[in-house]
């Protein structure tokens, strides 16, 4: 957020900037530049193993199954010990974990070019995997405590660019790094028959840097500090897998990005192959993979700007089905010089895909259940890279190779490729880009399904108790002590001076019955209701609160500002409580019939220091006595409704000043709905 407010219609542009916190944050600065530093020579190592791999075996059918069979050695470590491994990390020091597992797969590296056997590559394979499957729950763990609640999105963002942003770089480096060996392999001899080795031994030489830079993280941020201690792995596990089986935009997101990832991966995996196959050189499959890398950074950059125009979840299937045309087109294509563009448009599509999902994910996923969201998210796009790794060069093996022509020139006999023949290399690479087109058809579709039912469960398409309302509807939400009751006065006061009528009215109370059961609902003594009877009593109270009071109102064409309303009841109940967001949601539409605010205001505040200035107003009620992780619990979801549809909140930073605030509200306000006389009055309501 900026120092005064934040619209949430800015969000994918926020995620995209690096807050001032993060640029001075020591720590976050280290553990990126690590990322940075060994993914950078990651990319050239994974691409050495397989050209490795191809090289020892030589362009034969075995050539493919022994890639093939490397890939799954690269997938089985994050299958098999994938699940359990944050056990492990949990209970052994995070950074000991993260500097022992990067100097380990430097040292594997920097022995691997010394081996002519594919089995032996394989074992490494396995070793390295097992050292990364360590390696990035203690990442995961670790990464939150290094930067504020308030930067977590943006950090986690910056961490999956540096991540995959680097591949062009990388694959770039690759290139480089053999077009290098050639030149000093008269000095260096054992590079004259292995020129990969110079990429393995620089990917082992970041590791070690990287680790390096691991060491210098301060130890007293190697806790774990969100997770109580009394909630165990598997209630977690549970919680988590539960949230995605409720949460059909999520799943089918991730899905999406999985399509695009396991398209990735066939592009890295046959890329060997089907440089060979248009007869581009040792160097040409670096090329290739450079010209993803490079669409794939154009992706992320064009992911913001349409952002800006078009509703993010609507952005996200067209950028696959762009992406498996490049595809196809590229799969298509008789040299690597016509391959060039639709290789950087499949990137383009695939970057897109990523952004928007991440960004999407960011916005869906509560705080408290982000962790493990992005684990199955990052998860599933490491398995469908490897899987389309391990599948593709199976279904060149299968398919078997394109034809060869030997062709005899003056300096001996050359072994080429028909330019356009169709074989393994090439079926394979086209129907990867088919089944992205057509994944991006059927996701569309569920997406657009998706935000219809959404739409309908948030009251949208719900018809109002009483039709065609005069007045407008304004709720203010936030945090207790986030200053609510203060800007509600101002707000009405200044709505009053520009000769508007105005009713002030609040949550639990407004009626008699409601303020009868507001006193049992925040009283310390009496019976304390169980949750889904304190949800029921909130949903009853807004239900005589609506009919008795507020719709009256409006259609006399009041304006009707509420101190809370329904999103209080999803965030405290839905999620505070832990009924579920839709439940508590389902049954307030029923009570208000589908009434919802035009306009909702969400006063953001850390739940801590909310707490503290309502304890300095007075003794805390029970709602205010429900401890800390309740209120950020709270807090989370108001965000999440309030990303959810940015069109009907503002959410302001509830640390600005009374009168800065004031004025930002005000402004809105009259933006939307001008003094009278200026322009008609809208009273539509969702």
């Amino acid at each position: 957020m900026t120092d005064e407010h934040t619209d949430v219609t800015q969000a994918p542009q926020a995620a995209l900037r690096i807050p001032k916190e993060l640029r001075r944050n020591r720590p976050f600065l280290l553990m990126l530049g690590s990322t940075v530093v060994s993914t950078l020579g990651d990319w050239g190592g994974f691409l050495a193993i397989i050209a490795l791999t191809s090289e020892i075996m030589g362009p034969t059918r075995s050539a493919a199954f022994a890639v093939s069979g490397v890939m799954v050695a690269r997938v089985l470590p994050s299958l098999l010990i994938g699940p359990v491994a944050g056990v492990f990390v949990d209970r052994w020091n995070r950074k000991r974990v993260l500097v022992f597992t990067h100097i380990s797969r430097g040292l594997v590296l920097a022995l691997i070019p010394f081996t002519n056997e594919v089995l032996t590559l394989v074992f490494a394979t396995l070793v390295i995997e097992l050292m990364a499957a360590l390696f990035a729950p203690a990442k995961d763990a670790v990464f939150p405590n290094l930067v504020r609640q308030e930067s977590l999105v943006q950090a986690n963002q910056l961490n999956l660019i540096a991540t995959y942003g680097t591949l062009p770089l990388g694959a770039l480096l690759y290139t480089g790094l053999l077009y290098t060996a050639g030149l000093i392999d008269d000095r260096v001899p054992f590079l004259a028959d292995r020129a990969v080795a110079l990429p393995l031994w620089f990917n082992a030489l970041t590791f070690w840097i990287a680790a390096v830079l691991l060491v210098s993280l301060p130890a007293k941020m190697m806790t774990h500090r969100s997770t109580p201690v009394s909630v165990g792995a598997w209630e977690q596990f549970k919680e988590g897998l539960y949230f995605l089986g409720t949460e059909p935009v999520i799943r089918i997101f991730i899905v999406g990005v999985m399509v695009a990832s396991a398209g990735a991966g066939v592009v890295i995996t046959a890329g060997e192959f089907f440089a060979r196959l248009l007869n581009a050189g040792p160097g040409g499959y670096g090329v290739l993979v450079t010209l993803v890398g490079v669409g794939l950074v154009l992706g992320f950059m064009l992911a913001r700007p349409l952002t800006d125009r078009l509703q993010a979840e609507r952005v996200f299937a067209p950028g696959l089905g762009i992406a498996g045309l490049g595809l196809t087109f590229t799969a298509l294509s008789p040299t690597l010089s016509v391959a060039a563009v639709p290789a950087i448009v499949m990137g383009a599509g695939a970057g897109m895909v990523f952004v928007v999902g991440y960004t999407v994910l960011q916005r869906r996923a509560s705080d408290q259940l982000r962790g493990r969201i992005f684990g199955a998210f990052n998860s599933g796009v490491r398995l469908a890279i490897f899987g389309s790794a391990v599948a593709v060069p199976f279904m060149i093996g299968v398919l078997g190779r394109e034809r060869r022509v030997i062709v005899d020139v003056a300096e001996g006999v050359v072994e080429l490729l028909y330019p356009y023949s169709f074989g393994g290399v090439r079926l394979t690479v086209l129907g990867a880009g088919l089944f992205s087109v057509a994944g991006a058809l059927v996701i569309g579709s569920v997406i657009e399904r998706a935000l219809t039912a959404e739409r309908r469960r948030n009251g949208e398409s719900k018809t109002v108790v009483a039709p065609a309302p005069l007045g407008v509807f304004i709720a203010f939400e936030g945090g207790d002590g986030a200053g609510k009751s203060t800007q509600v006065a101002l707000l009405a006061d200044a709505l009053q001076k520009d000769g508007r009528d105005v009713l002030v009215t609040r949550e639990p109370g407004g009626t008699a019955l409601g303020e009868t059961l507001r006193r049992s609902l925040l009283a310390h003594d009496g019976a304390v209701p169980l949750p889904r009877a304190e949800a029921l009593l909130y949903a009853a109270a807004r239900a005589q609160h609506v009919e008795e009071v507020i719709v009256p109102a409006l259609q006399q064409g009041t304006i009707v500002i509420s101190d809370r309303f329904v999103d209080s009841s999803v965030a405290y109940q839905g999620s505070g409580r832990g009924l579920g967001d839709d439940a508590v949601l389902a049954v307030n539409l029923f009570a208000t019939g589908g009434v919802l605010p035009d306009l909702v205001v969400l006063l953001d505040t850390d739940p801590s220091a909310g707490l503290r200035r309502a304890a300095a107003d007075g003794e805390a009620d029970r709602i205010e006595a429900a401890g800390l992780s309740f209120h950020q619990r709270t807090r989370a979801a108001f965000l999440r409704r309030a990303t959810a549809e940015p069109g009907r909140y503002l959410v302001l930073d509830a640390s600005g000043t009374v009168e800065s605030l004031h004025a930002t509200i005000l402004a809105r306000v009259r933006g939307v709905f001008p003094r009278p006389g200026s322009s008609h009055l809208s009273g539509a309501h969702p």
